[in-house]
């Protein structure tokens, strides 16, 4: 439809001046309380049906705050002075000097190198590679942009037809070791930071890196054995001999030696890596890791001035940080304990249990998918739905972050996951059929649910379940 964007946004302004100025403010809510649920209706309007830039979006609810006089200036934007907004900032710059100087294509196709040419050889070199590459790159759509024409050259040179069933598996194995693989880690995405930055400060001390990385290895090792057997079963050609590495050689060689500038950013992130998993022991702050790594990196010359301009997703970052800001807004003006009250029939059986929640909570997000597209925008909502409960379920708030990450992120239909969208357009669309991207996606969000059912004792022996 021609004007769908501005009709939608003139509903999602109507709807907020309704709720703000004409509905009669429930018992238990401050006239406060219903600017700031106006402006939640309102956005998410905006961001569902993308009416203007998402980060404007963000950046126009926290300003009608002060305007209205919900809440004053430094608690509407108080988000962007923690150390979530810089582990943010930092760990996408470490991000773009590895993309930037090629150490990740080098490591993609040195792993690839090792195994065999073909479909099983190179899906599982791609799996492993986005699985390795994950932690250093904390964006999904530059490894999306970078890992699917790698995966569609290796596809040209095994001879498989654009779009037939090998095709669509290389495209989907290059998808699932960057992208699905991202939960593993909290490094690797900034969407883990800005879930985690929801939740009040008394639970975010248990998603360090290396608690994270525990928390999930369950799930990682499920995902990636399952996953491979998953893209075999639904792609693997009837004739899969190995053939010539020929084309990954030649990619290798093109690249020449390791350049200064490889060598230098390759140190820093293992560096910083290392530091981040020590950071609990040592009482180091991640985004400091993070900005001193980053300061070498501008040092060493192998970022400059111009790279902040254009290879750090500022956008990304404004947006991320006014979706955080509403978990604390929430609070202050009392809608979470209003919301308690309201949402408690239907939240409560899905709270109930860790193990009812591992099942049930991942389908409703599915659900949800389908009509918000966003993988922050879904889990934020689905945050900020559980926010009231935190002090009343049986468990450690922080494991409902770990949920929600890796559920919202399936791709069932071409609009469902952006990443993918990336991946699509960095081949011209030429790898992967829709009934390839329905399996593959329907295949993990059963995967998704068995590994998380598979973490739950890790989490009892952890001390997150009582």
């Amino acid at each position: 439809m021609k004007h769908m964007k501005l009709i939608t946004g003139l509903i999602g302004i109507i709807l907020g001046v309704i709720i703000a100025f004409f509905v009669p403010t429930p018992a238990g809510l401050t006239h406060a309380g219903m600017i700031v649920l106006a402006s939640i209706v309102t956005a998410n309007i905006f961001w569902i049906f993308s009416v203007i830039p998402s980060f404007v979006t963000g950046l126009l609810m926290l300003c009608s705050w002060v305007v209205l006089k919900a809440v004053d200036f430094p608690t509407s934007f108080n988000i962007f002075s923690t150390t979530t907004m810089w582990i943010i900032i930092g760990g996408l710059a470490l991000g773009a000097a590895a993309i930037k100087t090629g150490l990740i294509n080098r490591i993609a196709l040195k792993i690839m190198s090792y195994l065999p040419a073909s479909f099983r050889g190179q899906s599982l070199a791609l799996l492993i590679a986005g699985t390795v590459i994950s932690p250093m790159i904390p964006s999904a759509h530059p490894k999306s942009a970078m890992s699917t024409p790698i995966a569609k050259g290796i596809s040209d040179s095994l001879g498989y037809k654009p779009k037939s069933k090998a095709s669509s598996g290389m495209f989907m194995a290059a998808i699932w070791g960057f992208i699905v693989m991202e939960a593993s880690f909290l490094s690797a995405t900034a969407q883990n930071y800005a879930f985690k930055g929801l939740l009040p400060v008394k639970y975010q001390g248990v998603l360090t890196w290396g608690k994270w990385f525990i928390m999930m290895l369950p799930w990682t090792i499920v995902t990636l054995v399952l996953g491979y057997l998953l893209l075999n079963v639904l792609f693997k050609p009837k004739n899969d001999k190995p053939i010539s590495k020929d084309f990954i050689h030649q990619q290798l060689q093109k690249m020449g030696p390791m350049s200064r500038e490889e060598k230098i950013t390759a140190i820093v992130i293992l560096v910083a890596i290392v530091f981040w998993i020590l950071g609990s022991a040592i009482k180091l702050e991640a985004a400091i890791t993070a900005l001193i790594g980053v300061s070498v990196l501008v040092s060493a010359k192998v970022l400059t001035a111009d790279d902040f301009k254009t290879k750090i997703s500022w956008n990304t970052i404004i947006f991320i940080g006014t979706v955080m800001a509403l978990g604390n807004v929430m609070k202050t003006v009392g809608l979470t304990t209003w919301l308690y009250k309201i949402l408690q029939p239907v939240i409560n059986p899905i709270l109930s249990n860790i193990w009812i929640t591992v099942i049930a909570l991942p389908i409703v997000i599915y659900l949800c998918k389908f009509v918000v597209v966003s993988l922050i925008s879904t889990g934020t909502l689905i945050m900020l739905c559980l926010l009231p409960f935190f002090s009343t379920i049986s468990f450690n708030p922080a494991l409902l972050v770990l949920i929600i990450t890796t559920s919202v992120n399936i791709w069932m239909l071409n609009y469902m996951d952006a990443p993918v969208i990336t991946g699509q357009a960095a081949v011209q669309g030429s790898m992967v059929s829709k009934s390839g991207l329905a399996k593959s996606s329907l295949g993990y969000m059963v995967i998704n649910i068995i590994g998380l059912l598979l973490c739950v004792p890790v989490w009892y022996m952890m001390g997150l379940v009582h």
